[in-house]
């Protein structure tokens, strides 16, 4: 068992500074001694000393005091005296001999004290070290996140989510080009008052995007241009590949080779991502991908009522398509987790038995038997839609990219199926060149088709047919698909209307040219109109 010595002192005092020299020498040459040293100020050692001596019943007087105990908690102290009885003591026990001369050792307080003061200068310069190196080992874990187009009302949200894994999160810059730079440092302002438990900025606005662009794990782009009633479907989508081009450039000045670009369903989404992914030579385009699975959550709330199953229970819907131009939710290949129950024989023999009837089998079933007949479902997906567009914000894609960043970066797990627009390889019959909406898994810090998932079973549309629309929708030129005029059909009170005014007034201007025969002419002419 090892044996502790303490030496406590006044920190003016010379024995006491002598003591700990003697002590800090047996240390450098003796492994196995061991010392603690108590520096107490002047104003607090006495009472401390009568503290000591009430606790261990002793008589000590003067600094300093010297005991030893074993090394373990709660030993009991063992009295060895002041200086002169552990010097002493050392040469008993360790045949150590010293001669401390008066004049030799005169300043010896006070180059005590600067020794001490250099030492723990070294000390706290060597924890500063050590917190650098940590800060640097923990900066290269985190990730750093740039937000395009944070303007949009959908940054904040997205922002706050990811303040939540603010411990893996190192840097979220935010970047757009068309909002003044007084509403981009509000939005700064307002999100690092979030996390003001933090050093420094979290979140930081940057007027160029190439600048956060260098040093970004991610790119979330919220940049899109919204579609008008005064545009044609061509003129739209030519105004966001225009977009979309100056975009990729940038990437391609100044992002690095392992940059992932996620962009949430927003206006041609799918469109959007391929003309990206077409146009990047820098990164790989498999890491360019589409949050869609936001379409799946939409629903899902609607379909668990109308099936009476627990949302909880009840996985998202897989979406297809061309997401932003076509898609299909398909509820018959949902899954929820069932619980099953297997009786017993005596549960049929045995009437009001107290013993356990049966157990339950979690089983995973998709929804189709649920959904089979009903009808009314997109109805009510339509009716809650019209209700979140009065509302303008939709969570659902806020929550559905939250959980892409933290699949993708923080928790990867190649078991979890999402709905990604991706890039086709072939499975499920998907030929097209481009991202299209499927269920995807991540292999190897890619996302690929999880080709092991059901085909979608819906009667009425074909994924096929989705991906002719992309096909089609790619080769569209400006002037294509020109825009869409409102037309209400006429009915046949409206035309009843119309044709008295029409008769109303030609029977004036005949009244005033020629009564009689002109009246009867323009109102049989009215009458043909009627007719």
């Amino acid at each position: 068992m090892g044996i502790r010595y303490v030496i406590a002192g006044e920190s003016q005092c010379d024995l006491f500074a002598e003591t700990c020299l003697v002590a800090d020498y047996l240390a450098q040459k003796l492994p196995s001694f061991c010392y603690d040293r108590i520096e107490k100020p002047v104003t607090e050692w006495m009472p401390w000393l009568q503290k000591i001596n009430q606790k261990n019943k002793w008589h000590h007087t003067r600094s300093p005091i010297v005991w030893k105990e074993l090394l373990m908690a709660g030993s009991k102290p063992f009295y060895i005296g002041s200086a002169s009885e552990f010097l002493e003591y050392c040469y008993s026990y360790y045949k150590f001999d010293v001669y401390f001369s008066p004049l030799r050792f005169e300043h010896l307080t006070d180059n005590f004290l600067q020794f001490q003061k250099k030492i723990k200068q070294e000390t706290i310069a060597l924890d500063r070290l050590d917190n650098t190196i940590l800060v640097e080992n923990s900066t290269e874990n985190k990730v750093t996140i740039c937000i395009s187009g944070a303007g949009n009302p959908l940054a904040l949200f997205i922002i706050s989510g990811l303040l939540d894994v603010k411990q893996n999160i190192y840097k979220i810059y935010i970047y757009d080009e068309e909002c003044s730079q007084t509403s981009m440092e509000f939005i700064e302002h307002e999100c690092n008052y979030v996390g003001t438990e933090y050093l420094g900025k979290l979140v930081k606005y940057v007027d160029k995007i190439g600048v956060a662009l260098t040093s970004s794990d991610l790119l979330i782009i919220l940049d899109y241009v919204p579609f008008q009633s005064t545009y044609s479907i061509g003129q739209w989508l030519y105004k966001n590949k225009k977009l979309m081009e100056n975009i990729a450039i940038k990437i391609n000045a100044t992002a690095t080779p392992k940059l992932y670009v996620v962009l949430p369903n927003l206006g041609p989404a799918c469109y959007n991502a391929t003309i990206i992914a077409n146009l990047v030579t820098k990164i790989n385009k498999n890491n360019v991908v589409v949050v869609t699975s936001d379409i799946g959550l939409e629903m899902a709330p609607v379909a668990a009522e109308i099936a009476e199953v627990p949302l909880r229970n009840m996985f998202c819907p897989p979406v297809w398509g061309f997401v932003g131009i076509n898609h299909l939710a398909d509820i018959r290949t949902t899954i929820h987790r069932y619980d099953a129950f297997h009786p017993y024989e005596r549960y049929v023999k045995v009437k009001n038995s107290s013993l356990c009837i049966g157990y339950l089998t979690p089983e995973m079933r998709t929804m189709e038997y649920l959904m089979f007949f009903d009808e009314t479902l997109w109805k009510k997906v339509g009716d809650r839609k019209r209700k979140d567009t009065e509302r303008r914000l939709n969570f659902h894609k806020a929550v559905a990219l939250l959980n892409l960043v933290r699949i993708w970066l923080f928790d990867p797990n190649p078991n979890y199926i999402v709905s990604l627009g991706i890039q086709c390889n072939g499975s499920f019959g998907l030929t097209f060149s481009g991202v299209f909406s499927q269920p995807a898994c991540l292999l190897n810090g890619e996302w690929r088709p999880a080709s092991h998932y059901m085909m979608p079973r819906d009667p009425q549309v074909k994924i096929s047919y989705l991906q002719e629309i992309a096909k089609i929708v790619m080769t569209l030129k400006k002037t294509d698909l020109q825009q869409v005029v409102a037309y209400t059909p006429c009915t046949l009170e409206c035309c009843d209307a119309a044709v008295g005014h029409v008769g109303c007034a030609m029977d004036r201007r005949g009244s005033g040219t020629a009564r009689g025969g002109g009246g009867d002419t323009i109102g049989s002419r009215a009458s043909d109109f009627a007719r």
